[in-house]
Formats: structure tokens, C-alpha cells, sequence
């Protein structure tokens, strides 16, 4: 993940450019058997010895394997109950991204929920049916307790606070799917004024560009760089 430090003279922008980072595509932790599922292990400077793992299954072979400078993904064309359970990447170092848990059911109904937000993000949590692709009715939980029913089997949350995480589960139809977690990652209070411009924003704002793998920022280099982004602030 990228930081930054800022003072009233200088900016400074270092990169912890050896971690890695497991990212899947659709994102969300719950899938129907039958579904594609790509992972993204991406972070290394030599993406060639990077590799996906699964905890019981070891690393996965059996997959189409794309590589690109930064990244290595692996397409799975058609997932099964079998393929649940924890999944991290790894390169030749050994050095490894977090974890991710997913689950794959047979049953009729999944909770769709991103793998992860960041404090102050707004999240939609979806309940969805295997067979019914419009709007249904659904219950849903958190930590067990019943916290919202909605009409349109959608859970609105703005501005996702720590309060916010936890096992979120969903019911519609009288059919239950498994249960995720949600976590929420904290933004950084170090802030400083620069310019009348208030650093928590602009850390925030590099930090969800950079979840949304903006590669520009990896070539900002030079103050004027700096002060573009800056501008883009409102």
C-alpha cells in the first residue's frame, strides 16, 4: 500500500512495492457453483514467480493463468463447493497477501458483499437468487441479529464506519446464505494544512485510488505530480 507524509515544505511518497495484494473478480466472497471466477495476485516486481494458493489444495494449476508486468491471474471458468475455503498469493520469496475466504453453494440463495471497504465508503450488500434476477424481498443479519428488511433485496450502508464490520448473512424466500465478513479498513488521522487543503482528504483519496488500481499514481514521482493531485482534490 502506498503512504505518504506530507510537511510544510516537503512531499515525500514512498511505495511498500513488495506486498502483495489478492484481489478476485467479480468482488465479492460468496459465489454460485457453476460461476467464473478470476484471482489477481498483484504487487511483486516479478509477477512470474507469483502463484495462488489454497489452504488444503495447495497452489492452483488447474486454471487459466494470464501474466502482465505487475500481475498474475488465474481464470476459473467454473467453480464448485469444493472450492471454498482460504486463498492467499505468494511469490518465490515466500512472501504472502492476506487471506480471503470464500464460500461456493449449491444452494439457492448467496449474499453479495465486497471483500473489503475503507471508513466512510458507502457499501450496497445484495441478496441475491440463483433462479430470479429481479428485485426480491430480503431479511438481513449482522453478527446474528436481524438488522434490516428490504423490499429490493439490497442493504444500502453510507459511509461505512469499524461499527459497521462484521458476519453479514442474508435471508429471502425462507432460504439463508452462508455467512461473510466485512471488514472495514481504517483511514489515517496523521493530518497536516497545506495549501488549505486538509491532508486526511488527500490520504484518503490515495488510498482509494489507489484500491482501484489507478496505475498513474505508481509513476508520481516530483512535487508537480504531487500538485496535480492536489488539484484533483475538491
Amino acid at each position: 500500500w502506498r503512504s505518504v507524509l506530507l510537511t510544510s515544505e516537503h512531499v515525500f511518497l514512498w511505495f511498500v512495492s513488495d506486498s502483495l495484494i489478492l484481489r478476485l473478480e467479480p468482488n465479492r466472497l460468496q459465489f454460485f457453483e457453476y460461476e467464473s471466477l478470476i484471482f489477481h495476485c498483484e504487487g511483486s516486481h516479478d509477477s512470474t514467480g507469483l502463484k495462488i494458493v489454497h489452504r488444503s489444495k495447495g497452489e492452483l494449476l488447474k486454471c487459466n493463468t494470464t501474466v502482465t508486468s505487475k500481475r498474475s491471474s488465474c481464470t476459473i471458468p467454473n467453480i464448485f463447493p469444493e472450492d471454498s475455503g482460504q486463498y492467499w498469493c505468494e511469490s518465490g520469496d515466500r512472501n504472502r497477501s492476506d487471506i480471503i475466504h470464500i464460500n461456493v453453494t449449491a444452494d439457492p440463495v448467496i449474499l453479495e458483499s465486497p471483500i473489503s471497504v475503507v471508513e466512510g465508503e458507502t457499501v450496497t450488500l445484495r441478496c441475491r437468487r440463483k433462479t430470479t434476477s429481479t428485485n426480491l424481498s430480503a431479511d438481513f443479519y449482522k453478527d446474528g441479529r436481524l438488522i434490516r428488511r428490504s423490499s429490493t433485496g439490497n442493504m444500502r450502508i453510507p459511509s461505512v464506519s469499524k461499527h459497521d464490520e462484521g458476519f453479514y448473512k442474508c435471508i429471502s424466500g425462507g432460504r439463508e446464505s452462508a455467512k461473510s465478513l466485512m471488514a472495514v479498513q481504517g483511514e489515517t488521522h496523521q493530518c497536516y494544512q497545506i495549501k488549505f487543503k486538509n491532508t486526511c482528504d488527500i490520504t484518503r483519496h490515495l488510498f482509494r485510488r489507489t484500491r482501484r488500481q489507478i496505475d498513474s499514481l505508481d509513476k508520481m514521482n516530483s512535487r508537480k505530480d504531487f500538485a496535480r493531485l492536489l488539484n484533483s482534490i475538491p
